[in-house]
């Protein structure tokens, strides 16, 4: 066999290859097989791949934004609080409080971002909070928010990481 009949073989291979992983996904795309209802929890493997594009898509488009200078203030912290309880808790949770009917529907699930596990870097959860996240029940709050109310909320979530339940009803409370 010469090497022209050999190169041959090998683009013919990659391109009946190509045409049939095309022709799979079209047949599992129009085939109604997964079910996208948010009452089914997502496959482990589809589940994996969204969390990892999501991840290397913060880290790419996130945190390039600068936060004020006064962030971590204590009335920046306060009006982050206000604006979590009446916007964000629904979804995430607040402390000893039971999930919102809204929060136990969506899927996949809203983080629970007072967790104190959660590190809540400020600069991307400002992005995150700003444009949303699409394929989830994130919206772009960057529509209906100033970037100062989004940047306080983003200093509370740093702030309220482990958050007991009384010091969030002072901080959500003062003035």
């Amino acid at each position: 066999m010469s090497t022209h009949s050999r190169i041959g073989t090998v683009v013919a291979t990659v391109v009946v290859l190509l045409v049939l992983s095309v022709a799979a996904g079209f047949a599992f795309i129009y085939s109604g097989i997964y079910n996208v209802s948010a009452a089914s929890k997502d496959n482990p493997i589809i589940a994996w791949a969204l969390h990892r594009t999501y991840e290397a898509s913060l880290h790419r488009y996130g945190g390039k934004d600068s936060p004020p200078a006064d962030l971590m203030s204590l009335d920046n912290i306060r009006a982050g609080a206000r604006m979590y309880d009446s916007t964000c808790a629904l979804c995430h949770g607040a402390p000893d409080r039971t999930l919102s009917p809204v929060g136990q529907g969506i899927q996949p699930s809203a983080p629970q971002l007072l967790a104190a596990t959660r590190r809540n870097n400020p600069p991307l959860m400002f992005w995150v909070i700003k444009h949303g996240v699409n394929m989830t029940a994130m919206p772009s709050f960057g529509k209906t928010q100033s970037d100062d109310t989004i940047w306080k909320l983003a200093a509370f979530l740093y702030k309220g990481r482990g958050i007991t339940k009384d010091q969030y009803d002072a901080l959500k409370s003062a003035n």
